[in-house]
């Protein structure tokens, strides 16, 4: 077998790494989750930079850029995550909703700064919930793996 077939191959298999990938990239995931849930309701007991005056103005705004850093982070995340469990060949169409939703709900809160629409925030605590619920999906499937592997 030629070098390059070997590769071709070894490209194509997944290997016991794979799992260990695919657990700590939903870990990475849930714990960007908890990091925008915590960022969310500080944004929320701040308010919108525009509304507060001094201090709590430059505060309201690194809360709220930072909320929607990490919502950008989330999307790379999820881009990982289904690398990861397409890699393996386990819960990809998993991986596809928890992206989508992410997605979703990141959209959900570029129209919450830009409307104030309460019913859009309402619609991003429902994206972390369903979200989160898919990566642990995710999470569990790579654990299982693992756990047969020792």
């Amino acid at each position: 077998m030629t070098s390059a077939r070997a590769n071709e191959v070894t490209m194509s298999t997944p290997t016991a790494l794979d799992s260990v990938v695919l657990l700590r990239r939903s870990l990475e995931a849930l714990s960007a989750l908890g990091a925008q849930f915590l960022l969310g309701m500080g944004a929320n007991l701040f308010g919108s930079p525009e509304d507060a005056a001094g201090g709590a103005r430059i505060a309201a705004g690194i809360v709220l850029g930072l909320h929607a850093l990490v919502g950008l982070g989330l999307v790379v995340v999820g881009i990982r995550v289904l690398t990861a469990a397409r890699r393996l060949d386990v819960e990809s169409t998993t991986a596809v909703w928890a992206l989508a939703v992410v997605v979703l709900t990141f959209l959900a809160g570029l129209g919450t700064m830009m409307t104030g629409n309460d019913w859009l925030s309402f619609a991003m605590s429902v994206g972390f919930a369903v979200t989160a619920a898919l990566y642990v999906r995710t999470l569990l499937a790579a654990a299982r793996i693992e756990s047969r592997r020792v």
